[in-house]
């Protein structure tokens, strides 16, 4: 229904649309946006004050236009992507003034499905078994860091399986993996 609801309405300029997919996504996952944070507003007035607002004036779309030319994760897609997350984790910063990480994973794999990894803590224990010691060069501008070395982890681990099995996973086999792994 996610994957459907992102499809079907994927641009970010009715204030409805807006809503359910940032309150579904984020509920779903138990990742909301006014999650841990005080309470200065009920859950309605916060969309409609700080949420939609923040989204609707956002270059938001024309992050997620460009990425849509990408059908894969790849060394010339890998720098949209992280910048695109590092761009949403920001504007969720500032709608909810706590880091939204993992909803922004959650919210750009809706809508690129086969280009973000999900993001949480129990895919992060599985990335730190499968790679405790793991190194890359990361630009430490336009990227959250976080999120850029959890990815990079995912896609060398989906390179390996690739070499090893000559199968080709995608962002939702990897996350599965990491699932089960971490938890």
């Amino acid at each position: 229904m996610l994957y459907r609801l992102c499809r079907d309405y994927p641009d970010h300029k009715s204030a409805g649309v807006i809503t359910a997919k940032v309150w579904l996504i984020g509920r779903s996952y138990a990742a909301a946006i006014e999650r841990g944070r005080k309470i200065e507003e009920d859950g309605d007035s916060f969309y409609e004050s700080k949420v939609v607002p923040k989204i609707q004036a956002s270059h938001l779309d024309e992050h997620l236009d460009m990425l849509r030319q990408f059908s894969e994760i790849s060394s010339e897609s890998i720098p949209m992507i992280l910048g695109t997350h590092k761009y949403l984790t920001d504007l969720f910063a500032k709608i909810s003034g706590k880091d939204k990480r993992s909803l922004a994973s959650k919210y750009l794999h809706f809508h690129c499905p086969a280009l973000f990894f999900l993001y949480d803590s129990r895919a992060v224990r599985g990335a730190r078994v499968l790679y405790p010691r793991f190194s890359s060069e990361l630009p430490t501008e336009k990227v959250d860091y976080e999120y850029a070395k959890f990815f990079l982890k995912l896609v060398q681990l989906r390179d390996e399986i690739h070499r090893m099995e000559g199968r080709l996973l995608s962002t939702r086999e990897i996350d599965n993996i990491m699932i089960n792994i971490g938890s």
